[in-house]
């Protein structure tokens, strides 16, 4: 059973190209997918969610890139932070707070990058500040690539305490001085919310910290792996579009070159051979990132369980992200440009914004190095270094 009516993903397909091509943010579409209850499917049972598993949350967030990769990947931070900190064992009561929030339909954004970093994703200090005042603290600084933030109604925000260590703060986004701003002008992706935000003198209560200590470590590393893996899936939804819009404008296509085998070109063996190869290759990237999945939730079901294997099943959960990537990447890049020898060259035509599926899945990979990936799985395989396990590992 999908995750989604058919009826609003068809709505959502539908406006993709036009939303993408006229910047028109998804403010309603995000509002009625909230009341869905995706955003609550991942969240433990025993926390009042749907205790799904990271197969199913990755198969219905493909399906949603399908429709719109905008839409699907305004939800990676949320379901990031599920992994990070909501489905662990903590009663923090920032956590107990925000699990009854999500539980309720709430979206989670994430203010975690700043452009001033020595190193992506790396674990130097923070130039966000947060400060004590009494019996509250307040935070100050500026983020970039707030993917869904624009959108969310909670913040999972990462800072410099005073002592230098990384904290998070969990805070409502209509807190006074906090400000998201729609200035994110990718060539991809360009309606994700990933813009700056803006921390200017917020309040943040005691209990709205978590200190270094009061997040597990291995959640945080399996989280990192759950980013990448989302954003694969994310991905691969784009691949399946393209089989999708392959198809329809073969079967609509008119005309066909005089040397070619055919007069139809919806009869063309050649044509109809390349599609056939798209729509293999929206099979092969859902097949392999659902493979990661299973390799995640074994990991997920060890870190539960705090069983003995539990740090080579969180490094085998990266691996297999890892993998994903390498292999979807390569896919999807081919994909998105053989949609134009299917399709001619009235595909071309700037109000189909058929360029957006390149575009998007360009954007999309390039968070995080290919070659860096291949080059980290290489060297634990003959050299057993284990993989690093910050920055989307």
């Amino acid at each position: 059973m999908s995750a989604f009516p058919a009826e609003l993903l068809q709505r959502i397909a539908d406006g993709a190209a036009q939303r993408d091509a006229q910047r028109e943010q998804p403010f309603a579409l995000i509002n009625e997918i909230k009341s869905t209850g995706f955003g609550a499917r991942r969240l433990a049972a025993h926390y009042g969610g749907g205790g799904a598993s990271l197969v199913e949350t990755l198969d219905a967030a493909i399906t949603l890139a399908q429709a719109d990769p905008n839409i699907a990947h305004i939800w990676r931070n949320h379901h990031v932070a599920l992994e990070r900190v909501l489905n662990t064992p903590s009663q923090h009561p920032a956590l107990r707070h925000l699990r009854q929030q999500v539980a309720a339909g709430a979206l989670i954004g994430a203010a975690h990058t700043e452009l001033g970093h020595d190193q992506i994703g790396g674990a130097g200090p923070l130039s966000t500040r947060l400060e004590r005042q009494g019996d509250h603290y307040v935070v100050n600084g500026q983020k970039f690539y707030s993917t869904g933030s624009l959108f969310a109604d909670w913040l999972h925000i990462t800072v410099s305490a005073e002592d230098g260590a990384r904290a998070i703060v969990l805070l409502p986004r209509d807190r006074e001085g906090i400000k998201t701003v729609d200035d994110w002008f990718g060539m991809g992706q360009r309606l994700t919310g990933s813009g700056t935000t803006l921390l200017e003198n917020v309040l943040v209560k005691a209990d709205e910290v978590l200190l270094p200590h009061e997040v597990p470590v291995r959640q945080a590393v399996f989280g990192s792996t759950i980013a990448q893996l989302f954003l694969t899936g994310v991905i691969a939804g784009v691949v399946s579009a393209i089989a999708r819009d392959s198809a329809a404008l073969l079967g609509k296509r008119k005309r066909n070159f005089y040397y070619a085998p055919t007069a139809a070109a919806s009869q063309d063996p050649i044509l109809l051979a390349a599609l056939g190869e798209r729509e293999a290759d929206a099979f092969a990237t859902r097949a392999i990132v659902l493979a990661a999945a299973e390799q995640a939730d074994r990991a997920y079901a060890a870190l539960q369980a705090e069983a003995p294997d539990v740090d080579d099943q969180v490094q085998e959960a990266a691996a297999a992200a890892a993998k994903a990537k390498v292999t979807v990447d390569r896919i999807a890049h081919h994909a998105a440009t053989a949609l134009f020898d299917i399709a001619g060259a009235s595909a071309t035509l700037s109000h189909l914004n058929l360029d957006r599926h390149w575009r998007n899945i360009r954007t999309v990979s390039t968070h995080n190095h290919t070659s860096h990936k291949a080059y980290a799985l290489g060297n634990l395989s003959v050299n057993q270094v284990r993989l690093p396990t910050l920055g989307f590992f």
